[in-house]
């Protein structure tokens, strides 16, 4: 059902914004007992370096953005999940995208507490028309 508002979400904000993008992107390698998503979305507006970023865990929510130079960009975002163990855990996410060859890198950390485990995805991705 997100996979389905998230297309058309980006093709919304397509015609809206000529300088907005939108990626889908599908992790291919997860190290993160169920932290990282199986799929990813990305809108970016190149001409207010702003973001949002969605998954099929969770709507759409703005980022920070930070272009990289040589068609890579940084998007961070932070939530509040659920824990199984209960309870509520602040955590922040890091998708370097890179559109040169359509790969991305998400990271998450927890905000709060000392855990060591930070998980891990790794994905290709393709830009949404």
């Amino acid at each position: 059902m997100k996979l389905i508002l998230f297309v058309a979400a980006a093709v919304f904000a397509q015609t809206a914004a000529a300088e907005t993008i939108a990626y889908h992107c599908k992790m291919t390698k997860q190290d993160a007992h169920g932290w990282i998503a199986p799929e990813y979305g990305f809108q970016i507006d190149l001409s207010t370096a702003s973001a949002m970023a969605a998954s099929s865990y969770q709507d759409w929510v703005k980022a920070k953005f930070k272009d990289r130079g040589a068609n890579r960009y940084r998007i961070v975002w932070n939530l509040d999940r659920k824990m199984v163990a209960g309870g509520n855990a602040r955590v922040r996410y890091q998708a370097n995208l890179n559109t040169s060859d359509n790969t991305v890198a998400v990271r998450m950390a927890f905000l709060r507490g000392n855990f060591a485990n930070k998980p891990y995805g790794v994905g290709t991705c393709s830009k949404v028309k």
